[in-house]
């Protein structure tokens, strides 16, 4: 089995809104790779519905 992989250089962006929207893409890819902190992992636990949004059960 063979496997083509494509070699090539990267071509940097010529127009300002180009060279803005690359570098907002790598400052939000770097956010995303951040760990959590206590904050967050307390903000994001799952939290139980309110009375008024469980289904009547009979």
């Amino acid at each position: 089995m063979s496997q083509h992989i494509k070699l090539g250089r990267a071509v940097l962006p010529k127009s300002e809104r180009q060279k803005r929207l690359h570098r907002q893409l790598g400052e939000f890819a770097g956010w995303m790779q951040r760990p959590k902190d206590t904050a967050e992992i307390r903000r994001d636990r799952r939290q139980p519905l309110p009375p008024s949004m469980l289904p009547m059960v009979f």
